[in-house]
């Protein structure tokens, strides 16, 4: 299965949000705010502080990375989201993505990327596929998103 990354275009966003919803990883909520966020970017490009890139595979958009800079700090990027369809989940297309944002961060200027997530169970994956990527856990905020649900705040240096 050939896996392609490129930037995002507007026809990508109904296959992006089937994405996000089929995965289910996120909630109604959380999906809504991807959404909201995925048209701005599709519209506004990196005007709108975010840049997408997405894996294209079959010629269908199958999955896509957010990222965006953090304001009011010199050269660290956040990802903001990431989400690949279930039926390419577990085949690279994830950690094609992250690598594609990882070296458009580099390129960019980027020292380093941040991104936070969930410490739910069922949110362990997510946070393995982290780690094996080089991202540390630099903090954990208890309770943050709701009672028993943790903050778990991650960094990678993409420069020495």
């Amino acid at each position: 299965m050939g896996v392609v990354v490129r930037g995002a275009r507007p026809d990508d966003r109904d296959d992006l949000c089937g994405a996000l919803v089929a995965c289910g990883a996120f909630t109604s909520e959380e999906v809504g705010i991807a959404q909201q966020i995925l048209d701005e970017a599709l519209v506004a490009g990196p005007e709108s502080g975010y840049t997408l890139f997405v894996a294209d595979g079959e010629g269908r958009a199958r999955g896509y990375v957010c990222v965006g800079r953090t304001p009011l700090t010199e050269s660290t990027w956040h990802v903001y989201w990431i989400c690949v369809d279930p039926a390419f989940q577990r085949k690279g297309v994830g950690r094609a993505l992250q690598q594609h944002a990882e070296h458009a961060v580099a390129a960019a200027g980027g020292s380093r990327l941040v991104l936070e997530t969930s410490g739910k169970p069922s949110y362990a994956p997510a946070r393995v596929f982290y780690e094996q990527a080089g991202y540390a856990v630099v903090g954990r905020i208890p309770d943050y998103y709701r009672s028993g649900d943790d903050c778990v705040l991650y960094c990678k240096r993409l420069t020495d």
